[in-house]
């Protein structure tokens, strides 16, 4: 099984899987969007400026993490920086990402030891 991998340094943390109902390779949804500049003249046209580059998008999700698995996810956030990551799953290539989106869900509150939390997080190539 390939790991995903993300961190402050390239050696990053291992991520907890993803589990995959029926074994197959998953397809991770990433996109990229366009990077466009827009202003208005003082005639009150538009101008667009559109960038060269345009990061990359990553969509991941987890279900049922543990307390312990979720904590690496918090941990990863409360840096606040931009982070390496790494998708065994599509190639080898460490890219400089931010964490755009961090939508925790509890799932099962059993008390602090036993909840389980789906995750919901995008991350944005910066470059």
């Amino acid at each position: 099984m390939a790991n995903i991998y993300l961190g402050p340094t390239k050696i990053g943390a291992a991520l907890p899987p993803i589990r995959w109902a029926g074994g197959s390779a998953p397809k991770f949804p990433h996109g990229q969007s366009k990077q466009v500049e827009k202003q208005v003249m003082l005639s009150g046209s538009w101008r667009y400026n559109m960038k060269s580059k345009h990061p990359l998008r990553w969509q991941l999700s987890w279900a049922m993490l543990t307390v312990g698995e979720f904590a690496v996810f918090q941990g990863l956030r409360a840096l606040n920086q931009s982070l390496w990551f790494q998708n065994n799953w599509e190639d080898a290539t460490w890219r400089r990402v931010v964490i755009m989106d961090f939508e925790p869900d509890p799932v099962l509150n059993l008390g602090p030891a036993a909840c389980r939390w789906n995750l919901s997080m995008t991350l944005e190539e910066v470059r």
